[in-house]
């Protein structure tokens, strides 16, 4: 009796075990792999946040308290950042030129470094680096509000600027409207074309009509006739 139990038992376990290539098994492997791609991104995502936030937090800490900010001060900005390395490698130069050592000393941070620096010069005179749009009021306002919470870096409004673009930026400048404009702005032009548009139409001043002007035009040419016949 006993071994017919374990038997049954056996058998009954055996048959839960999925074949490796049976449907079961596909999917359940087909599940794992999904959940791995799944936690692979939302830690590639965070990790790309926090470093944004870092990046954000050094901007915070070095922007002119100003309550506008302009391309020029915004590309001295950049300048600092692309130079805030210097004292750095400095301090790592110095130490490999003391007693004449051979191996290199922090050379994992060094090389990190230059690799930063040189990506981060290559999106400045490209495609730009990402930063808050600090040159809109509102913005500007809100990015030295910040208190640095991570949660709150998709309430910005994030751009790329780059060095070409900072070169040659005109601040946004209000648009006149047609109704705005006065007949000595307007072309002759514009003026033939728009037709139905009072914009451009140089209102017409009525003639004032005399007295006697109303009175010759309502004389009847017979009555001169009779007058000259007599």
């Amino acid at each position: 009796m006993g071994k017919s139990k374990l038997l049954k038992k056996g058998e009954s376990k055996a048959l839960t075990i999925s074949h490796p290539n049976s449907r079961k098994a596909k999917a359940l492997s087909k599940q794992i792999i999904k959940n791995s791609t799944r936690q692979k991104t939302k830690m590639e995502y965070a990790i790309k946040r926090n470093l944004f936030g870092e990046k954000l937090l050094w901007f915070h800490d070095n922007i002119e308290p100003v309550e506008e900010y302009t391309a020029s001060m915004l590309e001295k900005l950049f300048q600092k950042y692309l130079s805030r390395f210097d004292e750095e490698l400095e301090q790592i130069a110095i130490k490999h030129s003391i007693g004449q050592r051979q191996n290199r000393q922090h050379a994992s941070r060094e090389d990190v470094i230059k690799m930063t620096i040189k990506r981060d010069f290559e999106e400045y005179n490209t495609c730009g680096i990402e930063m808050v749009d600090v040159l809109n009021k509102k913005q500007l306002k809100m990015f030295r509000e910040w208190d640095g919470e991570m949660g709150f870096l998709n309430q910005f409004n994030i751009r790329r600027f780059s060095k070409s673009f900072l070169i040659n930026y005109k601040p946004p400048q209000s648009k006149r409207t047609n109704k705005n404009r006065s007949v000595s702005e307007c072309t002759d032009q514009e003026m033939l074309v728009a037709e139905d548009n009072q914009t451009c139409q140089p209102t017409e001043k009525t003639k004032d009509v005399s007295e006697t002007e109303v009175a010759q035009n309502d004389v009847d040419p017979t009555v001169e006739v009779e007058m000259e016949g007599t």
